[in-house]
């Protein structure tokens, strides 16, 4: 696996276009709901959480062995039974989750784009999209994921630059201490959003060993300063009270943002890269899910095969897709639904999964930890 390794750079890319999905999701209408008109400052409080879980997936990282990811590892230190039973929960999370993640990104693509077309085409679309991916390279996905990392960074600075003229700075004040609350309630949304990188440490062993721990800060500070540009701009023009009873909002606002004769809508371009970050997150939930469940049979790296073969387990791959597929028809609801889903239940259960579970990981592997020793080749000495 070492010639086909991601770079940490093309890794950070991929992490970063992923979860700007969930972010535009969730924001900014979720926030300002809980904050009002300071839920751009939400943002510095946010990143405590994902901080803390950096921290644990850290000294997770100083114990894998060459090629190994949080899977092995897991099942190194939890046992055959115990360890097992632990992968099948995660792999179990992430089909799920990819699955909410499909439907959600062709409700929001038909009710704002395609209004007269079904969703089905869509998902089906979509998650033949991620299977393609997924039996390829993974190392191919991450270098696709810098491309895309640019445009869609290009994009959110272009709509947000278009859009200062109907701003209005008044909107975010007036602010005191009595809202300091509001605003470190205001974090849960978007900490929500960061914590789902620790999905990715899944795939630690496809990429190359980091030199510096703080590798992945860089894209934790990107991830929150344009949460709070997000949120920022929508609240300046409409105001908290309207951003919070808007179903995506941040669309709303770039509807009447057009670039002239060479980009007639920008609307159009912005959702049509938010697919792309959706097709991207549910392409590394699906490798993610397929490390645990691979690692649970003692399974090959499924990269060391030819792409259209089904060898060493890389036609459970297409199960995979097929449990995706099915769990998107369980967000087959009215809209209203669907959001309630989207905004409280799935981030929930997102923060249970994660941060809950390997905060709790942590805490009943220090035994292991303590006589387990160091990787030097992650960082640490023996």
């Amino acid at each position: 696996m070492d010639d086909t390794r991601m770079t940490r750079k093309q890794f950070a890319a991929a992490i970063l276009v992923s979860l700007l999905s969930p972010l535009l999701r969730l924001l900014p209408q979720t926030a300002v709901s809980l904050t009002g008109r300071g839920a751009w400052l939400s943002a510095l409080p946010a990143l405590v959480p994902p901080l803390v879980l950096g921290a644990i997936l850290a000294s997770f990282q100083r114990y894998m062995r060459p090629g190994e990811g949080m899977g092995g590892l897991l099942l190194r230190w939890l046992g055959p039974v115990i360890g097992r039973a632990v992968l099948a929960v995660y792999a179990a999370w992430f089909l799920f989750y990819g699955g909410f993640i499909l439907r959600s990104g062709a409700e929001r693509l038909v009710s704002t784009i395609y209004p007269s077309s079904g969703q089905n085409l869509f998902v089906v679309a979509t998650i033949f999209l991620c299977l393609t991916v997924a039996l390829g390279q993974l190392g191919a996905a991450a270098r696709t994921a810098v491309l895309m990392r640019a445009v869609l960074i290009g994009a959110l600075a272009v709509v947000l630059i278009l859009s200062a003229p109907n701003m209005d700075p008044d909107r975010l004040s007036p602010l005191g201490w009595n809202d300091t609350g509001h605003i470190l309630l205001g974090a849960l949304p978007l900490a929500s959003v960061v914590t789902v990188a620790g999905a990715f440490s899944f795939l630690s062993g496809y990429v190359q060993p980091p030199k510096d721990r703080r590798w992945l800060l860089g894209t934790m500070f990107l991830l929150t300063v344009l949460g709070a540009a997000i949120c920022a701009a929508v609240v300046c023009v409409f105001g908290p009270e309207l951003t919070s009873t808007l179903t995506y909002p941040f669309f709303i606002m770039i509807r009447s943002i057009s670039l002239g004769d060479m980009v007639p809508r920008i609307e159009a371009v912005v959702i049509t890269a938010w697919v792309g970050a959706d097709f991207l997150l549910c392409t590394m939930l699906l490798r993610c899910a397929h490390e645990a469940i691979r690692t649970i049979f003692h399974l090959p790296v499924p990269d060391r095969f030819p792409m259209g073969s089904l060898r060493g387990g890389r036609w459970l791959l297409w199960l995979e897709a097929a449990a995706v597929f099915g769990c998107s028809l369980f967000f087959d609801l009215p809209p209203w639904q669907l959001r309630q889903w989207s905004d409280w239940y799935i981030p929930l259960a997102s923060d249970i999964v994660l941060f809950g579970g390997f905060a709790l990981l942590w805490l009943v592997t220090i035994p292991k930890r303590k006589k387990d020793p160091v990787c030097t080749e992650n960082g640490g000495s023996q």
